[in-house]
């Protein structure tokens, strides 16, 4: 690495950060906003009778939501092999940026159920290039043992998390304008996204990521890509054909899907370990990264149960008045979002003041998943203090919350931290993207511990979940001095 390319590194311009982590930031609040606004009336959108909307029936808008969220986790794998071997990370952030605006574009005007098919297209070829090219390059700004990493990572997430505002401005815009008018929001968020890292790239990154960390031969880039190609349009072509003709049902493809998405990340962790391109060293990495891996799955399930289970919790057993105002039982996703950004300012604040004092990233996904688990028992405690029909005082759950989005800022930026330290060389986008598909194991494993949910038996069923959470979390804690260090994390500076 140059010496400009240093200097860069050091910098200090964007909250103690360098430039270039400054422009992700945005690129990142655009994404999030647009994404946000776009998942917000999507469904209406879909059920919605024409011209307005599309005229799908609920059950099937309902599932092809589903299909787009599965399918974009699935093709992040193909974008970051793509990034580490092909076209970098700036490359490959900036195809899936461009492609992305073309996307919300499409819906932004009245074409139908084609211009809804070319605009999934479109947001599913942009993360079939993206992969975690954002927190790829982060991470590159800093050396191993930078003390501003995790905070870089947790300024990504508190600003992610302001996008969480945009499904009500989404909201009243659909509702006034229509909901072509409430795309065309999210295509002008992604529009200026993408101008600003067009505008910044080359002055504020230098030479960071701008090479593939494990290229391939030139010849074979070509034949890879065309390939590639290929196989998306065959795959495409032949999936419209089946839902067209009936022949393939949205829910029995989502399903399978789903299943097979359980296990995508663990065997890619297991390819990774055993690649020759990964080093002995980075082999203790990679095991050393395992428990956390786990933690960050056991405590996605939590959050999973809160759009599930306790989505049901909301409605039937708490009293919403607040202030002498009934909160419909939705809003209440909402304060989440609004946690997660105070918390997160506030951890990003004290990791920056401690310095070379701050805890190892281990030792705060140890805590953090200890807090996820304390989390889960609250709502079991909830059922004994309130038996029967009584209803639960709504501050109970803002409480829930507050103790969640505590626990999610010391695990989830932690752990794109961490993993860009643990990451093997060869695999560092693809890493980031087998640690962002610990959502799919959480999930999953919703799915399977729903079966054992009955009424009536909530008491155990909670605090043994919270138990295991926060014992694997106390074990992680425990033995969080040698992760570190097997990651090749000293004390940080």
């Amino acid at each position: 690495m140059n010496q400009y390319d240093e200097a860069l590194k050091k910098e200090t311009a964007f909250l103690g950060q360098p430039r270039g982590v400054g422009t992700l930031s945005f690129v990142q609040l655009c994404s999030s906003f647009s994404s946000y606004a776009m998942n917000a009336v999507m469904i209406y959108y879909l059920y919605a009778n024409a011209p307005a909307g599309l005229g799908f029936d609920k059950a099937d808008a309902a599932q092809l939501i589903s299909l787009y969220a599965t399918v974009v986790g699935m093709t992040t794998i193909i974008g970051s092999y793509v990034c580490d071997r092909i076209l970098g990370c700036r490359r490959s952030l900036l195809v899936a940026r461009v492609t992305g605006f073309i996307g919300y574009t499409l819906l932004a005007f009245p074409l139908g159920v084609v211009g809804y098919a070319a605009a999934m297209g479109c947001m599913v070829f942009s993360s079939l290039f993206a992969g975690r090219c954002i927190e790829t390059l982060i991470g590159k700004f800093y050396d191993e043992n930078d003390g501003r990493r995790d905070s870089a990572f947790t300024i990504s997430y508190v600003i992610s998390n302001i996008g969480a505002a945009a499904p009500a401005l989404a909201g009243v815009i659909a509702a006034k304008s229509g909901y072509h008018a409430a795309f065309a929001l999210s295509a002008v968020l992604s529009f200026l996204g993408t101008v600003a890292y067009i505008a910044t790239y080359k002055k504020f990154f230098g030479n960071i990521g701008l090479e593939p960390d494990d290229p391939l031969p030139a010849d074979k880039k070509r034949s890879f890509v065309v390939k590639m190609l290929i196989v998306v349009a065959i795959v495409g072509t032949a999936l419209a054909v089946s839902f067209a003709t009936g022949k393939l049902k949205i829910s029995s493809f989502a399903n399978v899907v789903s299943t097979i998405s359980i296990f995508i990340p663990l065997a890619y962790l297991v390819f990774i370990y055993s690649s020759k391109k990964t080093e002995k060293h980075e082999k203790k990495k990679v095991l050393c990264l395992l428990p956390p891996f786990i933690c960050n799955a056991v405590t996605l399930l939590i959050w999973t149960q809160t759009i599930s289970i306790l989505a049901i919790f909301y409605e039937e057993k708490v009293n919403r008045v607040i202030f002498g105002v009934e909160i419909p039982a939705a809003s209440f996703q909402t304060i989440p979002a609004i946690f997660a950004v105070c918390f997160g300012s506030i951890l990003t604040m004290l990791w920056t003041k401690l310095g070379k004092k701050q805890p190892f990233g281990t030792t705060k996904m140890g805590f953090g998943t200890i807090l996820w688990g304390l989390g889960a028992m609250i709502i079991a405690l909830l059922y004994v203090i309130y038996p029967g029909d009584a209803k639960v005082n709504a501050w109970w759950i803002v409480l829930f919350y507050a103790v969640l989005m505590v626990a999610e800022g010391f695990t989830c930026p932690i752990g794109y931290s961490i993993t860009a330290v643990a990451a093997p060389k060869a695999f560092v986008t693809q890493m980031m993207t087998v640690w962002s598909m610990s959502q799919s194991v959480g999930a999953a494993l919703n799915m399977i511990l729903v079966n054992f949910y009955k009424e009536g038996s909530e008491v155990p069923f909670f605090i043994g979940i919270g138990a295991v959470v926060a014992i694997l979390g106390a074990v992680v804690l425990a033995f969080s001095k040698k992760l570190a260090e097997g990651m090749g994390m000293e004390r940080e500076a």
